[in-house]
């Protein structure tokens, strides 16, 4: 418990929120690039009048939420401490939580006529969340947990 004493939950809510900016960055470049290649007329994307005002701005909420949710479980589950076990959970945990809001962010865009994940239907990508979110909670999640254990096994 005196783990979770030492940092706020703010500390680690921001954290979340500067994973979700150097992501907002990398999306941001896709797109300024892919605006660039079809303005060149080097190659021609569909749906790019739609993905600006739209998409862009609901991937970057989404990777907001997903650093808010990821931040608030990272505080809750420093009751783990500081175990490969521990870090091995957190990294799970964290993973799955955070690629599930990324799916749901993408099953509201299907919603509202934005297809990020390239879904047949919504009901698809419902039925695919929990899997996919799990899947990826095992890989790459517990393997970064492993990986942050390495790194904080003398704090």
């Amino acid at each position: 418990m005196a783990n979770m004493n030492r940092v706020s939950l703010w500390d680690d809510v921001r954290t979340g929120w500067y994973y979700a900016v150097g992501f907002t960055v990398i999306a941001t470049v896709i797109v300024v690039v892919a605006v660039a290649s079809d303005a060149a007329g080097t190659r021609q994307y569909r749906d790019l009048d739609v993905i600006l005002p739209f998409g862009l701005p609901l991937v970057i909420l989404g990777y907001f939420a997903a650093g808010t949710v990821g931040g608030c479980a990272f505080w809750v589950l420093r009751l783990l401490g500081n175990s490969l076990g521990g870090w091995m959970l957190r990294g799970f945990v964290i993973a799955a939580l955070v690629y599930g809001v990324i799916g749901v962010t993408g099953i509201i865009g299907f919603h509202v006529g934005l297809n990020l994940l390239d879904l047949e239907s919504a009901s698809e990508g419902w039925r695919m969340l929990p899997l996919i979110a799990g899947i990826l909670g095992v890989f790459p999640g517990t393997l970064v947990g492993a990986y942050y254990w390495y790194q904080h096994r003398h704090d």
